[in-house]
């Protein structure tokens, strides 16, 4: 991956923004100490609080200017190469924003009803012939409240999580729902079956909260493996897990985690940038190698 085009318009960019710091500068204090020498005068000329005004804006123009562009350059240039590097053995589809719908991404009905939900950059893949879905969200509660006096205040709590769903090619006919016990029970349903599942491993069951609609289909596709491997997931990833099965799709969420990834050009892109980005869309291929998504079990239908 070459980085060296990258760097020459980060160093381009930075170089500019310097241009427009020393003009905006140079305008902002000239016309300060103008400001000042008059400023004991019946009337101070308009001309030095102009140039005050027209200097800040300057340098305003130079920050938000290469910012913006570069942040944007970064993407088009070193994150969608790694996407192209990650799904190279598959076709895949990249929406910026809102590529999911909340219907197709609540099919399980794990999340609760919420008063604003949307999603971010979402990608549609697949992996040893499991197709998937990659998207982060932020889910929002707006909570609206009134004083004694009338006044009304409104109030929005933002949970932001990261989704993944993979389609399966048996159908289970059940559901298997295992909730992190961490997660916010007014944005994820703890208990989203009715039968409640006890599983062998008393640091599982301390903390997940397991239920199901068939407890046979459910001690079937959660054995001791995938209780092991779970609780792995727990320790390796930042984030509340919940992993749903329903008929023939597996859900994998971690929630009350948001991942952005912000460039400066300031700074030239190092080794971890680059490691960090790679793992974001990784996840879901790795997801599907611990929990054994592509074998057998889950993708042939003994019915």
């Amino acid at each position: 991956m070459n980085l060296e085009n990258i760097e020459i318009e980060r160093k381009k960019r930075l170089k500019s923004f310097y241009i427009f710091l020393g003009i905006g500068l140079g305008i902002f204090l000239i016309s300060l100490i103008l400001f000042i020498i008059f400023f004991n005068q019946e009337e101070v000329p308009l001309l030095p609080i102009i140039g005050i005004f027209i200097g800040l804006i300057i340098i305003g123009i130079g920050v938000l200017t290469n910012k913006k562009g570069y942040d944007t350059y970064v993407k088009n240039n070193l994150e969608k190469i790694i996407m192209n590097d990650v799904f190279k053995d598959s076709k895949y589809t990249y929406v910026e924003n809102n590529g999911i719908s909340f219907k197709e991404m609540n099919y399980s009905g794990v999340f609760a009803n919420p008063d604003d939900f949307k999603t971010s950059d979402t990608i549609r893949s697949t992996y040893k012939t499991v197709e998937f879905v990659l998207s982060d969200y932020v889910f929002t509660r707006i909570v609206t409240t009134t004083d004694s006096k009338g006044n009304t205040t409104t109030h929005e709590y933002p949970y932001p999580g990261r989704f993944m769903s993979f389609h399966l090619e048996r159908n289970f006919a059940s559901g298997v729902a295992i909730i992190e016990r961490r997660n916010n029970p007014d944005v994820i349903h703890h208990n989203l079956y009715k039968e409640k599942v006890d599983f062998e491993s008393i640091d599982f069951n301390k903390k997940f909260c397991a239920t199901a609609s068939d407890k046979t289909k459910a001690f079937y596709l959660i054995r001791p493996k995938e209780i092991m491997d779970l609780l792995d997931l727990e320790q390796t990833y930042k984030g509340n897990i919940s992993n749903i099965v329903v008929n023939n799709m597996v859900y994998f969420i971690l929630a009350d985690v948001s991942i952005e990834f912000h460039y400066s050009i300031f700074k030239p892109i190092n080794d971890t940038q680059m490691k960090d980005i790679r793992a974001y869309y990784e996840l879901p291929l790795r997801i599907i190698d611990r929990l054994n998504l592509g074998n057998d079990k889950f993708n042939t239908n003994l019915e």
